[in-house]
């Protein structure tokens, strides 16, 4: 694998694969087995696979979210090795990869407006800036993203269709732990206790979708908040439509949805979500 700090010796190195499929993995590190499934896919559907390492300032709403995101380089470049990795960009600096941004306007509409979008406001505004600067460096036909981030597979989706951008965008399958608990960067900042409690979370998701019916879903969603409120600080929890991702009181029977819950666990914000079928 090879490594690169500077956008301009990765584009250099890259100008020699042209005629091959390139795949991008990009990531803010403290990487895991979701991420490694992601490098997988990755390697399956492309001749070369190039992941990205960066924490980028401008999609955080808190700064402490940002200042105590997880740094684990040494780490990540060994499982990147192991996984078959063939290029890793790690800018030097922040600058390196703003250093020639060019300003986009994206029409993102409703799907920047909910969830995350209300709760974290401008947040998609900064993943769809870097995200739009990382695939002008590295010009991949394909991008590989999780769908525990769902609402952001679909922002970029929009992004690329909206910017008439040739990346094929593949939404790969969330990774959990044997617990249950979705895979995150950010689970080895939780504490011992907060890794057990935040088991309510996927095992209420899962409770949601054995249970829920078509018709009205109110009591069953009140009953699923009294439940991760009990052992979470609960930000929400809500069933929405799959293209549009607005949230939904009533749902009709034969209709496939998605559950997306948002969590705290001290100072821990954990997402998930989960595939509803009625």
């Amino acid at each position: 694998m090879k490594l690169f700090k500077t956008q301009q010796e990765l584009k250099k190195k890259l100008e020699g694969y042209s005629s091959k499929v390139i795949g991008f993995v990009p990531t803010m590190g403290a990487l895991h087995k979701g991420h490694v499934s992601l490098i997988r896919k990755a390697k399956k559907e492309s001749d070369i696979v190039v992941c990205s390492i960066f924490v980028n300032p401008t999609q955080f709403n808190e700064s402490t979210d940002f200042e105590n995101y997880p740094v684990t380089h040494d780490e990540d470049i060994k499982l990147l090795e192991k996984a078959g990795c063939d290029i890793l960009y790690i800018p030097e600096s922040v600058q390196d990869v703003y250093s020639n941004e060019k300003p986009i306007e994206v029409n993102l509409g409703s799907l920047a407006e909910v969830m995350e979008g209300a709760n974290r406001p401008g947040h998609f505004d900064g993943v769809v800036q870097v995200v739009s600067v990382l695939f002008d460096i590295v010009k991949p036909n394909k991008a590989f993203f999780g769908l525990k981030d769902f609402q952001q597979y679909c922002i970029i989706k929009k992004m690329v269709a909206e910017l008439k951008l040739d990346i094929e965008i593949v939404g790969c399958p969330i990774i959990r732990e044997d617990s249950g608990l979705a895979m995150s960067s950010r689970n080895i900042l939780l504490s011992k206790k907060e890794k057990v409690d935040a088991l309510i979370i996927s095992e209420t998701l899962k409770f949601l979708q054995k249970e829920i019916k078509a018709g009205e879903i109110s009591d069953l969603l009140n009953t699923c908040k009294e439940k991760l409120s009990a052992k979470s600080e609960l930000e929400y929890l809500t069933v929405a439509d799959l293209n549009s991702l607005q949230s939904l009181e009533v749902l009709e029977k034969g209709a496939i949805y998605r559950a997306f819950v948002v969590s705290r666990l001290g100072n821990v914000r954990l997402i998930d979500n989960i595939e509803i079928f009625v």
